[in-house]
């Protein structure tokens, strides 16, 4: 025997599936119960037909009390076509209350303000660079700066300080993307490895806390934790992009040392110089001059005697006069007076030369040594080859970033670096 089945349509019938639904349809209702529809119509029903007749005074004058006509709307941030970000803040709106409902629609006013939040200034590889977030690190020295150099050297020292900021920001980018374009699915996961467990040295120092680690960090780096882990991630991607394409094709060989060496000589064995100890005495003097001579003669330490009270010459050095040989100790002038240099220049290591007289003066001078400070090219090796490693690598580090440079979408540095500085003085210059 066929049942038929019950009918399940139903005009103007609503039904809620449970009690809850039921119980959130009379949460929401206000005002005075309605009881049934109101429609004469029962295949329509009406927002109006769930509404009481005192609803919409209730509703208007509810809307009035909340709502004046002076209370502001909630910024609305826009970004326009050049990468402003702008927030609209109407300054005042006016209420127009629906007859129907009583719902209150806000219209903004047409006057309505913008105020900058914040301004793109360039691109790096298709990522913006804000105004906010540039000067961030260098706003302090920037203030410190105006406080206390007038506005010329303010503007040298405000170039210098950019310049270096925005290179570097260029610089790390570029390296950056350059070396995650050519990581190996392997090396991302090794990189995501050694990042996690920099990140769990970090909690493990502060007792596991991410706050702890980042209060630290805010204090002594004056960055947030994630700030810092996305510090790391950049310089460890920017070392790595480093080491594969420029130290690793920078060779030093022994070739090249011997001929910097050779070609640097003079640094490494500079001419000698004669080191000389001199004794002078005033002509009127006889006494002084025959005891000077005395001491001389039966051999007294000379030294001793030039840093003595009966020596008038570089009393500050006791006596001390030093030359360096130009191309021979005999032809090289020691002194000013010919007469000094002749006799001079006729002396060996450990002799005297006196008494000479000069009109009102009376000099001994003694050759204590000549020395000469040379290093051989073994003991310079070492230094030479550090040098020449950090020349060439400075150079290929140059060529390989001009080379990105061009490949890449980069802003006119030049441009963003005249923007910049513009900012900078209306934000931080010196007043007045």
């Amino acid at each position: 025997m066929k049942t038929k089945p019950y009918p399940i349509a139903m005009k103007s019938v609503c039904v809620c599936s449970s009690f809850l639904c039921a119980s959130m349809l009379l949460a929401g209702c206000t005002g005075s119960k309605v009881k049934g529809p109101r429609s004469k119509n029962l295949e329509h029903v009406r927002l109006h037909d769930f509404v009481s007749e005192n609803t919409t005074e209730q509703a208007a004058s509810s809307t009035q009390r909340t709502s004046p006509a002076t209370e502001e709307m909630p910024a609305i941030r826009e970004i326009s076509s050049d990468g402003i970000t702008l927030t609209a803040r109407p300054p005042s709106f006016e209420p127009t209350t629906e007859p129907t409902t009583g719902i209150s629609p806000v219209h903004s006013s047409a006057n309505s303000s913008l105020e900058l939040l914040d301004a793109k200034i360039g691109d790096v590889n298709g990522k913006p660079i804000f105004t906010n977030s540039f000067f961030e690190p260098i706003e302090d020295r920037l203030l410190t700066e105006a406080s206390r150099l007038p506005g010329d050297q303010w503007l040298r020292s405000a170039h210098k300080l950019i310049l270096n900021r925005l290179n570097g920001i260029i610089t790390d980018e570029l390296l950056r993307s350059e070396a995650l374009t050519s990581l190996t699915p392997t090396q991302r996961v090794g990189l995501q490895a050694f990042l996690s467990n920099f990140r769990n040295d970090l909690l493990s120092k502060n007792l596991g806390s991410s706050q702890l680690a980042s209060r630290r960090i805010q204090q002594e780096q004056g960055v947030t934790l994630d700030q810092a882990l996305q510090q790391k991630e950049i310089d460890t991607l920017v070392q790595l992009t480093l080491i594969q394409e420029v130290n690793k094709r920078v060779n030093v060989s022994w070739r090249d040392i011997k001929q910097r060496y050779e070609h640097d000589i003079d640094t490494y064995s500079p001419p000698p110089t004669a080191i000389f100890r001199v004794v002078r005495a005033f002509s009127d003097d006889a006494e002084k001059i025959a005891t000077i001579q005395t001491k001389i003669d039966a051999g007294e330490d000379f030294v001793a005697m030039a840093a003595g009270k009966l020596n008038n010459y570089n009393t500050e050095t006791q006596g001390l006069h030093s030359v360096v040989i130009e191309e021979s100790f005999e032809t090289t002038n020691f002194f000013g007076s010919d007469a000094l240099n002749e006799q001079t220049q006729q002396l060996s290591t450990g002799q005297v030369a006196g008494p000479i007289n000069l009109s009102s003066t009376v000099y001994w001078v003694k050759l204590i040594e000549i020395k000469q400070d040379s290093v051989s090219l073994y003991d310079a090796q070492l230094q030479i080859q550090r040098d020449l490693t950090y020349e060439r690598r400075t150079k290929a580090r140059n060529d390989y970033l001009a080379r990105l440079i061009e490949r890449a979408k980069v802003s006119s540095r030049d441009e963003v670096l005249m923007r910049l500085l513009e900012i900078a003085e209306q934000r931080y210059g010196p007043q007045g």
